[in-house]
């Protein structure tokens, strides 16, 4: 009696059901991997990112580095570039990342923060220790919560003063502007 309402139950459509369920399931945890079928590729993941280019070879091969480790297929998909101690010069190229919210270059040569102008959900920025010259960047950049400035020398306080005014959130400043 048990097995006849069992096999009432189990009928090819809901067989199928359930093995399309079963197929969603283990295809959305193997997104990264080339799934196949008798050596025929049944899915295989987009390619990772990397039609950009930047001015800096170094800032190229951080970039490079990050979508690997986050296996991001796109530029707004990442999210945290940590290129600290890398001998960067130059951001050029940075702004189509706009997805990023954290940029960690501490300890490098760059001197402008320009093209972080359009990262407007960037929200920790740690650039101690490098060449900048000037700051006005940060007045565009309204997500900001933690910005380290301290031991750039060549850093005019004018525009750190007036972004300082109004930011709410963490902040190291060169010594020249405290």
């Amino acid at each position: 009696m048990v097995l006849s309402s069992l096999r009432a139950l189990i009928t090819p459509s809901t067989c199928l059901a359930y093995c399309l369920f079963g197929a969603c399931l283990i295809l959305s945890g193997c997104a990264r991997y080339q799934v196949t079928l008798n050596e025929t590729p049944v899915y295989t993941p987009p390619p990772l990112f990397t039609q950009f280019d930047t001015r800096d070879p170094q800032l190229k091969r951080c970039l490079d580095q990050a979508i690997k480790d986050g296996q991001y297929r796109s530029a707004t998909a990442v999210s945290r570039l940590i290129c600290s101690h890398a001998g960067l010069t130059s951001l050029e190229g940075i702004e189509q990342f706009r997805g990023l919210k954290e940029i960690d270059i501490r300890d490098n040569r760059v001197q402008s923060l320009e093209p972080l102008r359009y990262l407007s959900q960037l929200e920790v920025l740690l650039v101690s220790d490098n060449q900048l010259s000037d700051a006005a960047v940060l007045l565009t950049l309204p997500a900001l919560s933690q910005v380290h400035l301290d031991n750039n020398p060549e850093l005019g306080c004018d525009n750190v003063h007036q972004w300082h005014q109004h930011y709410q959130g963490e902040a190291r400043l060169p010594g020249q502007c405290l």
